[in-house]
């Protein structure tokens, strides 16, 4: 990612404080934002910031995502090598797991982390148990375990079956959208667009300040205002809805 595209946004400022933080403490950490607001991005700058010799395990999560990918990426990453004769079972494989990490405790983070079933959370959180266990550090410090999501994350954590990972969980954040300064700041340097200030508040309204929105309205704006060689004005803005679906919610 080059330095042009990075937006260094208050999101972005938060997402990788974070990181930091879940990763120096080695703790579990929770970071949630509505969807198009650059987690992601900020995941990846701050991946390629720690440098080629970082280790760590990132893992992008989807509705199939269980307890088995999530043990085998980490046993990957950890170059844990295969036991001798019969496939070792799923519980060996994570005593062995552990006792890795404990030596050596790698950075894993998970992205999406809201589509995770309750299951496979509480897996994620008795890795993490038995590597504090096997550190003696009376469940202060594990290992880095960072998880990403929308705020659905966040409501998963509150169900009654997921309190012993909650009580694990000591950092949280909730990343902000863009402010009407970033908006503009992002539109004038992605697009060199032209807004009024007339223009630049009805895209603000629309976007909802989010980087995804305005990945889909500006072009559309863009593309309007073109016909008539004109700044984009609020009105030419409120045109580009009707090729919309699913704008945010005021």
């Amino acid at each position: 990612m080059s330095e042009r595209t990075f937006f260094n946004t208050r999101a972005a400022q938060i997402a990788m404080q974070s990181l930091d933080r879940i990763n120096e403490e080695q703790i579990i950490g929770m970071v949630v934002a509505r969807p198009g607001l650059g987690k992601t991005q900020s995941i990846k700058r701050w991946i390629v910031k720690r440098g080629a010799g970082f280790r760590h395990v990132w893992i992008e999560a989807d509705v199939l995502t269980s307890p088995r990918p999530i043990l085998t990426a980490l046993v990957q990453a950890m170059n844990i090598a295969p036991s001798a004769g019969q496939a070792a079972s799923m519980y060996s494989t994570k005593q062995r797991l552990a006792e890795a990490l404990a030596k050596e405790p790698v950075f894993v983070g998970i992205d999406e982390a809201d589509l995770l079933t309750v299951r496979t959370f509480d897996f994620l959180r008795s890795i993490w148990d038995r590597v504090s266990d096997l550190r003696d550090t009376d469940g202060e410090r594990g290992f880095p375990l960072a998880l990403f999501g929308t705020p659905h994350l966040r409501d998963m954590l509150s169900r009654d079956d997921l309190e012993r990972l909650r009580r694990r969980t000591f950092h949280k954040a909730e990343l902000p959208r863009l402010s009407l300064k970033e908006t503009d700041l992002v539109v004038r340097t992605k697009w060199k667009a032209a807004f009024d200030d007339g223009g630049l508040q009805e895209l603000y309204r629309m976007s909802q300040g989010s980087f995804g929105w305005l990945n889909v309205i500006v072009p559309i704006a863009a593309k309007l205002a073109a016909k008539d060689g004109r700044v984009m004005t609020a009105q030419i803005v409120r045109a580009s809805e009707k090729y919309l679906v699913g704008l945010p919610e005021e």
